[in-house]
């Protein structure tokens, strides 16, 4: 795939460096290091302990890409193994056309197939088949398995992108502090922006494919991969994020100014971003052919994109694009603050009327509580949008998109993963198990009452009745974010 033109300086990278740090390769190993360049083993230990300390305690679990730095005076006694180049001084990002597509869902394999087809390089990352869990292998080939949810895993894991102490205890952090079920798939970003990180070039077209609410995408039975883990990564790994120019969030409600902004200062040098300030469309009904246009109007060297390539299409209305060139567009003409609080406000009656079950979504995708939420989803769209009123406004559309997918998935997957504890929670308060996964919203409170007032005639409460208790409060009649994970929704 030839380069995009640029207009920034590039310099090419050396094929050797000096004798002051050796990057490990398949079949090295420390005492063979040692021996090339006329050290000790424990004097090549001391010098690199810092940035890896498993050395000290493990000194035969050496990482493929670790760079090692080389005792004073040291120089490899065989010439014929140049080490790896290091970043060169005045390294810049080159510009081309490769995607990386970070897809949440599993459809989002139908759409790498399509930018594929369209003969584009695209490197492809996806769930992996174990939940927050990544494979690597050592420098004898053996494979190892992290598991990022502990300190631990995500500190093995990162040592092995083969970067300074500092920088590896960053990328570990954002990496476990991502939410379940999505930090294998930004353990994977990692590696793939690592090569930025060592003076190599990355992908300069970047797609996120999955829901969205606002906050990060997320797939079916899969995790939540948050804007701000990405932005924790993306600050710990600079030159990758510098790397990325053209943005494209396969997203419902990914648009607004407030959260381009957010891309932006994830990704200082980007010229082009595409989103949605509603609904997009899915992998199978017309994320494809955006995608395909939006790939098309992105290739080569460009700072500016016109949302009027989507014109035509289904959900073509929603895109919103910002560009270097023109800044922010959405094709929709600016409205006054107060004119979208207040649309928001005169939808409290509707929201109150489904809240309390005393009315039904008869389509997910239409209908009265719909348009709320989009008044919702608008106002915080807004620029002049307080912060202060930010949080409880984004608590209202989580609680919101919660309530409008109530009977079709919520409920029914709560009943699912709480089943056990419905049965023995209700069997020892004396009362039938509801089957919550059928009932409406106005039954299953009905319920959760029923189960509150007959606690209060027992004394002590049953232990198990009272932990369901909080359970279906927190849950169902609360709907929680905390109770009600996204890949519920």
């Amino acid at each position: 795939m030839p380069d995009r033109i640029g207009s920034r300086p590039t310099t090419a990278p050396a094929s050797t460096t000096p004798a002051t740090g050796h990057r490990i390769q398949a079949g090295d190993t420390l005492s063979k290091i040692a021996r090339q360049y006329g050290v000790s083993t424990q004097a090549l230990i001391d010098a690199n302990a810092t940035r890896y300390p498993t050395l000290r305690t493990n000194p035969g679990a050496i990482q493929v890409g670790w760079s090692l730095s080389l005792p004073n005076g040291s120089a490899p006694s065989t010439p014929s193994q140049p080490t790896q180049p290091t970043a060169p001084q005045g390294w810049a990002p080159r510009s081309n056309n490769d995607i990386m597509v970070v897809g949440m869902n599993a459809t989002a394999q139908h759409e790498v197939d399509q930018l594929r087809a369209r003969g584009q390089n695209v490197t492809f990352v996806k769930d992996a088949k174990e939940n927050d869990k990544i494979t690597t292998r050592d420098a004898t080939g053996t494979s190892v398995t992290h598991d990022l949810a502990s300190e631990a895993g995500a500190k093995s894991f990162a040592l092995t992108l083969g970067l300074p102490a500092e920088q590896t205890a960053k990328i570990a952090a954002a990496i476990q502090g991502a939410g379940s079920d999505a930090r294998d798939e930004l353990a994977q970003v990692a590696q793939v922006w690592a090569k930025a990180e060592q003076g190599g070039q990355i992908p300069s077209r970047l797609v996120l494919s999955g829901h969205n609410v606002g906050s990060g995408v997320w797939g079916d039975d899969n995790g939540r991969l948050s804007f701000d883990s990405l932005g924790k990564l993306a600050e710990a790994m600079p030159r990758a994020a510098r790397s990325v120019e053209d943005l494209h969030l396969s997203a419902c409600y990914s648009g607004g100014q407030p959260a381009m902004e957010k891309y932006r200062a994830m990704f200082p040098n980007a010229k082009t971003i595409w989103a949605y300030t509603g609904s997009a469309p899915g992998s199978y009904s017309g994320a494809t052919g955006h995608q395909g246009r939006w790939e098309s109007a992105t290739r080569g060297d460009k700072a500016s994109l016109d949302r009027a390539v989507a014109a035509g299409t289904r959900k073509g209305e929603n895109v919103a694009v910002w560009s270097a060139q023109h800044g922010y567009v959405d094709g929709n003409p600016p409205s006054p603050l107060a004119t979208v609080r207040s649309a928001v406000q005169n939808g409290e009656p509707t929201y109150q009327r489904f809240f309390t079950g005393g009315d039904k979504v008869q389509d997910t995708q239409s209908g009265p509580l719909r348009e709320y939420y989009n008044q919702v989803q608008r106002l915080l769209q807004h620029p002049e949008l307080p912060a202060a009123e930010r949080p409880q406004l984004e608590a209202r559309r989580d609680q919101t998109i919660r309530l409008i997918y109530y009977s079709k998935t919520v409920a029914p997957k709560f009943a699912e993963h709480h089943a056990g504890a419905i049965r023995d929670g209700f069997a020892a308060a004396g009362l039938p198990a509801p089957a919550f996964g059928t009932l409406t919203r106005a039954e299953s409170l009905a319920q959760i009452a029923q189960l509150e007032a007959k606690l209060g005639t027992l004394s002590p409460p049953p232990a198990a009745a009272q932990r369901l208790l909080t359970v279906l409060q927190d849950g169902l009649r609360d709907l929680k974010p905390s109770a009600i994970p996204d890949a519920w929704v």
